[in-house]
């Protein structure tokens, strides 16, 4: 068998509630909240959600689903990020690996109620439209995929774009998820699942990962886009290694569609595997990003797996959780939170949890309430969970840790 090759992140795009590009994460890493009552849809009283505002479709995508101008846009940022534009290894040497986890359902809805959802309408809202979309724009003939396991689904992007390149099959990959799905039909639907935050007096301050007082969480759109390359392939046309992917696992629990596994013990199972795949002892681990969704059960039975995969040095780590900024992006939440994860690890900042004014006792981790803290972060290790019960975790490194 031939050697396993490395694996770099060479480029990053973003689309968040903040603003596109990757200058919005310095809201995120600033602890300011996107969300805000969304007055838009009446048929949902008190919707609440992080919705990307005055949103430019990029060139040629007129014509497209939101969710898919949302990955367009990251791609491209991504890949120029990367200086691909000049410098791209042979079109079938590069895979495109991006994941709307509903498709585009609404857009379809749309043309059926518009008398124009003929067959061939039905390409377009597939899982792979927006992979298939790129792909094209970029001119690229490798490999197209679309792993679909809900909020986990652009980490599964990932570890599917990094194994190809591990074995030697591609150079490089564009991996990652969009999503748009501030919709009254979701909304309503989450609403029923008891999983949204009451947004009470103010909706900014209504998501509280890790708080005593969190009730759950808000939805929210976007993307988020890695170029990952093979080392060999990033040194030959000298571009620079931001972060390095060390290893994966993922696995599932079967306890229903919402629920997670009170004692944490499949999921930490989970990070212990991952990190002995990545050769990465507890104490290698500098920063956790944890999925952290802000319902009571989810975040409670998180940190049970991180004090148990961890143990004593659970105490030393950095925690923190994302979503009180941008609040939930489903399907491309683990995507747009492994770039905020790389740029976390090239700045040696780890971004604060939005809203915790009041850490839950029983939490008992550093979850790096309010304000951003620096450190060095060699190692982080980034955690995903899906509704259904799929979960991921990823340990990305700086460029000179050691394994």
């Amino acid at each position: 068998m031939p050697e396993e090759r490395g694996v770099a992140i060479t480029g990053l795009g973003l689309v968040l509630p903040q603003g596109v590009g990757l200058a919005a994460a310095e809201d995120v890493f600033a602890g300011r909240s996107a969300v805000r009552y969304l007055p838009e849809f009446a048929d949902v009283p008190g919707a609440t959600g992080a919705a990307v505002l005055d949103f430019v479709p990029p060139s040629g995508t007129a014509d497209c689903d939101r969710a898919i101008q949302f990955a367009v846009a990251a791609a491209d940022e991504a890949w120029n990020h990367a200086g691909l534009a000049d410098a791209a290894p042979a079109p079938d040497r590069v895979a495109t690996i991006l994941s709307l986890s509903k498709g585009a359902i609404f857009a379809l809805a749309h043309r059926a109620r518009c008398g124009g959802a003929g067959s061939d309408a039905l390409l377009d809202v597939t899982p792979d439209a927006a992979a298939r979309t790129v792909a094209a724009r970029l001119g690229l003939t490798g490999p197209i995929a679309a792993p679909v396991t809900a909020c986990a689904s652009g980490g599964h992007a990932l570890v599917l774009g990094a194994g190809l390149i591990r074995r030697g099959a591609v150079d490089a990959a564009l991996v990652g998820a969009a999503e748009a799905s501030l919709h009254p039909m979701i909304l309503g639907s989450y609403r029923r699942m008891g999983v949204l935050a009451d947004a009470g007096a103010d909706p900014v301050t209504s998501v509280r990962p890790f708080s005593a007082s969190r009730r759950g969480f808000a939805i929210g759109e976007g993307a988020g886009v890695l170029v990952l390359e093979s080392t060999a392939s990033a040194e030959r046309r000298g571009a620079q290694h931001i972060a390095l992917v060390r290893g994966w696992a993922s696995g599932c629990q079967t306890t229903g569609l919402i629920d997670m596994e009170p004692g944490g013990e499949t999921l930490a199972h989970l990070l212990r595997l991952t990190l002995r795949r990545a050769g990465t002892p507890p104490e290698g681990v500098d920063y956790v990003h944890a999925h952290g969704t802000a319902t009571v059960k989810g975040d409670a039975a998180e940190a049970r797996a991180i004090r148990m995969a961890l143990g004593e040095e659970a105490d030393r780590v950095s925690v923190s959780s994302t979503k009180g900024s941008h609040g939930h992006l489903l399907g491309a939440a683990t995507a747009v939170e492994l770039v905020l994860t790389v740029l976390a690890i090239q700045r040696g900042i780890v971004p604060p949890t939005a809203n915790l004014t009041d850490p839950d006792p029983q939490i008992g981790l550093d979850c790096t309430p309010l304000t951003a803290r620096r450190r060095p972060i060699r190692r982080a290790l980034k955690m995903a969970s899906g509704f259904g019960g799929q979960m991921l975790a990823v340990v990305l490194a700086a460029p000179e840790a050691r394994r």
